[in-house]
């Protein structure tokens, strides 16, 4: 038997080899956590997209809603009230009843313009990062039971 063996002890292969395993669980969970935030990313990126483009569509609808109010007060305004007087005579009781009419009108589309409210913002992702803290509460329950 020689002096110094070239052998390493079993123990200590024994903890290289547990501890190659654990480097390799580890980095495993690295690769899979990272690949987990990219795809919660990218829905994120998606709901803001879609989320976006809603809002945008309810500031349109709004300016829309201005616009028309704007540009058909004054035509459909100076038209009704020259019939109007032509029928009943009056300038005054035509030019009324026009305003009051189309102000109507103007105020019932800025309401619905006003009332249409999105969702909240990323509802999947936040559904997914609920879900994720629930996976990791059971996981760190099921370490501290082990334990």
């Amino acid at each position: 038997m020689s002096l110094f063996p070239f052998r390493k002890p079993k123990t200590i292969t024994t903890l290289l080899e547990q501890g190659g395993a654990a480097f390799g669980g580890i980095k495993e969970t690295a690769t899979r956590v990272t690949s987990h935030v990219e795809a919660l990313w990218q829905l994120l990126l998606a709901e803001l997209q879609e989320y976006a483009q809603f809002q945008l569509q309810r500031v349109l609808l709004l300016l829309l809603g201005t616009v028309l109010l704007l540009f058909g007060y004054l035509l459909l305004c100076a038209f009704v009230c020259v019939l109007l007087q032509a029928w009943w005579g009056s300038w005054l009781l035509s030019i009324g009843v026009v305003c009051v009419l189309h102000l109507a009108a103007s105020v019932s589309c800025l309401l619905i313009g006003a009332r249409r409210k999105p969702g909240s913002a990323a509802p999947l992702t936040k559904q997914e990062l609920q879900k994720d803290l629930q996976c990791l509460k059971l996981l760190f329950n099921r370490e501290n039971k082990k334990s």
